[in-house]
């Protein structure tokens, strides 16, 4: 069995000690189970990259100063609305 090592918030720790003092389980125990929950709900599915990176980057856009042209640059970085 491995060991893993988390920081908490004092609220946290303070949460996971009285639920565990309520269940009467070890706080690692009642740990081992969320996690266990949560790993289970997680799907084990290629992202959409994983999906596409044969593609990525392959297709030209004609635009030949997209990264220098002031023009295409106008409001970048900005938050669109």
């Amino acid at each position: 069995m491995k060991t893993l090592t988390l920081k908490l918030s004092d609220a946290e720790a303070a949460k996971l000690d009285l639920i565990s003092s309520r269940k009467r389980i070890p706080k690692s125990r009642y740990v081992r189970k969320l996690i266990n929950t949560a790993l289970k709900n997680e799907r084990d599915e290629p992202s959409l990259y994983d999906l596409m990176k044969d593609a990525v980057g392959c297709f030209d856009s004609g635009v030949t100063d997209l990264a220098t042209n002031p023009k295409h640059l106008k409001g970048l970085g900005k938050w669109r609305s």
